[in-house]
């Protein structure tokens, strides 16, 4: 059907034409050709077929351009437009300086940023928390709270309060993780892990319909290895552990996580009835955001104690001022019986056991003495979780078997643990408590104590 089909009619003593449209199968609007005369007023259309019709505007415009204008304004009046885009289309008639001032009724688009950010990532009131945990699936709220961390720290910085949900662009995020490379001189894992934050809601967002794409999909991370945990040798452990440490509760923690390769949650979240006569059983974790919950793989677990920390574990339990029942913790605080210590007593204890390590009590004393010190240790990068580090290592040493030390420090998740869990028998059991008592038996020395935490 040729494009240039038209209809005439007479209005009145007037003729007018209507050009068909073949894209939407309609006729345009009618327009005079200002003649009684038919001929006349064909003649009138043939000029126009080929000079353009007549614009007051602008002169003139061909055919063709109303044909198309037809069809994106007939596209546009059928389409479910939502705020956004209706934000959208504005914007390119701003951008081509057609329209300025123009009020859009708000959409989901149209939230600040940040402030979406934020509420994606606020554990009580996040629909991204609420559909995980209907779906059974896991998320925690120390991992929002670090979420909320990085997005206070560079997404807020950088992107302000102004800019808008629907305003985020691929090249925005480009710059934003360059800005964190180049400017904040972040490490890859460091980075990636920032950008996570805003990623993981942009995708959200864009599966629930909040912005037409996902302006993340496809960027690129960065790529490079994690600074590795620094490890103390095995004359440094001994040396360590035959200091006497102010707080008791740290000293013991510390030494059942180098000996078991627990993390500190693991380590606080203890309670009397994990204690067995030849092993723990570690059944949760703790920390003051989501306080008791499963494990990291959420699976339980049998790890071997050797005797002395054993009958120390247990000491410091009975000597728990709310009293002992099964459930009670111990690792217990002194100010809520309802609640372990904080996992920062661990931490800060080995810290300072650390210093004791390179300096004497009149040196512990003196800043000049203790500020290099401090920088000695942290350039070895020996902190709480080297303990897992630690115990791996030593323990692979001995084990001709890695699958037991990931059954022993519950290192192994999904498909890797469903193959080695049908063979965690009472052998290999053994096989780990020996080698435990092998590598770290002749490390650990209980010497009185400076001070008792009651």
């Amino acid at each position: 059907m040729r494009q240039d089909r038209f209809s005439l009619y007479r209005r009145g003593s007037v003729w007018y034409v209507q050009f068909y449209n073949p894209h939407t199968r309609k006729y345009l609007s009618g327009r005079s050709t200002g003649e009684s005369n038919r001929n006349a007023a064909l003649l009138i259309v043939a000029e126009w077929l080929r000079d353009g019709l007549p614009e007051p505007a602008r002169g003139s415009r061909r055919l063709r351009e109303l044909l198309d204008l037809d069809l994106a304004l007939s596209i546009i009046r059928r389409a479910p437009l939502t705020p956004d885009d209706a934000e959208r289309l504005v914007r390119i008639l701003e951008d081509r300086q057609l329209i300025e001032d123009t009020v859009i009724k708000a959409g989901p688009g149209s939230e600040p940023f940040t402030g979406f950010l934020e509420r994606f990532w606020d554990y009580e009131q996040s629909p991204y928390v609420r559909e995980r945990l209907a779906h059974g699936q896991r998320i925690s709220r120390r991992h929002c709270y670090d979420a909320r961390n990085r997005l206070d720290f560079y997404w807020r910085p950088y992107f302000g309060k102004e800019k808008r949900l629907s305003e985020i662009h691929k090249s925005d995020l480009g710059a934003f993780s360059l800005w964190l490379k180049e400017e904040k001189e972040l490490k890859a894992n460091t980075i990636n892990n920032v950008i996570s934050v805003g990623t993981v809601a942009l995708r959200w967002a864009a599966i629930n319909e909040l912005i037409p794409v996902n302006p993340a999909e496809g960027l690129m991370t960065f790529s490079g290895k994690p600074a590795k945990r620094g490890v103390l040798t095995d004359s440094e452990v001994k040396k360590l552990f035959a200091l006497c440490w102010p707080d008791e509760h740290s000293k013991i923690g510390n030494m059942l996580a180098m000996s078991t390769g627990l993390r500190a949650g693991e380590v606080v979240a203890l309670q009397v009835r994990d204690i067995g006569e030849d092993r723990l059983c570690i059944r949760h974790s703790w920390n003051k955001w989501d306080e008791l919950k499963g494990t990291k793989t959420d699976t339980e677990r049998s790890v071997p104690i050797i005797p002395s920390i054993r009958e120390s574990l247990r000491d410091l339990a009975r000597r728990n001022p709310h009293g002992v029942g099964p459930t009670t913790f111990v690792f217990w605080s002194s100010g809520k019986p309802s609640r372990p210590m904080e996992a920062d007593r661990l931490i800060n204890g080995l810290q300072a056991a650390l210093l004791r390590l390179t300096l004497s009590e009149d040196e512990m004393k003196d800043f000049s003495k203790l500020r290099p010190a401090r920088e000695y240790w942290k350039s070895r990068r020996v902190v709480f979780h080297s303990w897992r580090h630690y115990f791996a290592a030593r323990m692979a040493d001995r084990l001709e078997k890695r699958k037991v030390v990931m059954l022993a420090t519950g290192h192994a998740t999904g498909a890797v643990f469903d193959a080695y869990a049908d063979h965690g028998t009472e052998e290999i059991f053994r096989e780990v408590e020996q080698a435990a008592q092998d590598a770290f038996g002749r490390l650990l020395q209980f010497p009185g104590f400076e001070a008792r935490t009651r």
